[in-house]
């Protein structure tokens, strides 16, 4: 009976523990999300400020 309780724990510590990892792997789109939605934020209130010179060499690259 308790090697049957013990089985049974194990297993469902093992579905939790790879929920968990699932759940844990958006995380990077999330903060993704929250430096796109920050700088929609800067562009409407007219704080943000295009870097030119890394504009014109990422054009320039792509153009080569």
């Amino acid at each position: 009976m308790i090697s049957t309780v013990q089985a049974g724990t194990a297993a469902y510590l093992q579905q939790v523990n790879s929920k968990e990892k699932k759940e844990s792997a958006p995380v990077s789109e999330v903060k993704k999300m929250d430096k796109i939605e920050s700088l929609k934020e800067q562009i409407k209130s007219g704080e943000y400020k295009i870097d030119t010179q890394k504009t014109a060499e990422a054009v320039a690259k792509d153009l080569i």
